[in-house]
This record gives structure tokens, C-alpha cells and sequence, in this order.
């Protein structure tokens, strides 16, 4: 699930001149490294959920949330007759460095 770049997708801060990525180019990032992560799965239904620049504007906080199919086992007959979905959604939340557009952590998101 590779997204290209977009043209002009950084910008001069006015804090100290600093190039720094967007928030179209951050959630670009987030959603190349979901699909270089989870090559070779099933996931679908990738859909852009939130996204934070944190307080001190280091950070682009940007949540994606996907589907992945439940293995047929774990759905009890009885729940799929009352149509029971056969999925999870699932959330990861991507913290990207607002400066060099790398991705520093990825972790889960309860809701």
C-alpha cells in the first residue's frame, strides 16, 4: 500500500525556520509504514481515524484504523447465523518526528 509523495509537502515553520513535514505527508508515512508492516495480511478498510501534532510541535501523532479477518474458528456458529461480524477493527497509532519524517514508535490504540 505504497502512497507517493505529494509535491510541496513541507513548509517553513516560524519557529526557527525548520523545514518540517505536513500533516498530509505524516499520514502518508503512517500509511507506508502499516502497509510495510503488515505486508502478506489481509487488512482492508484502512481509513485515516486521527491526527495530533504534539504541544511542543516535535511530533505527528497519526492513528489509522484497519480490518482484519477473524480466524473461523473464533466466531461461535450461533453468533455468525445472528451475522456476527468476522472481522476486527483494529487502531495503531504512528508518532512520526515532525523534522525528518521518521517514524519512532507505533503502538496501539484502545478505544
Amino acid at each position: 500500500m505504497e502512497i507517493p509523495p505529494q509535491k510541496g509537502s513541507s513548509y517553513s515553520s516560524d519557529a526557527g525556520n525548520v523545514d518540517m513535514i505536513d500533516v498530509k505527508t505524516a499520514v502518508q508515512i503512517a500509511a507506508n509504514h502499516l502497509g510495510t508492516l503488515y505486508e502478506g495480511y489481509k487488512i482492508y478498510d484502512i481509513l485515516l481515524e486521527e491526527v495530533e501534532r504534539s504541544e511542543d510541535g516535535k511530533w505527528w501523532l497519526v492513528t489509522l484504523g484497519f480490518s482484519r479477518p477473524l480466524p473461523p474458528q473464533s466466531i461461535p456458529a450461533l453468533l455468525k447465523a445472528w451475522g456476527a461480524p468476522d472481522y476486527k477493527r483494529e487502531f495503531k497509532v504512528f508518532q512520526i518526528d515532525s523534522t525528518d519524517g521518521l517514524v519512532r514508535s507505533m503502538k496501539i490504540r484502545k478505544v
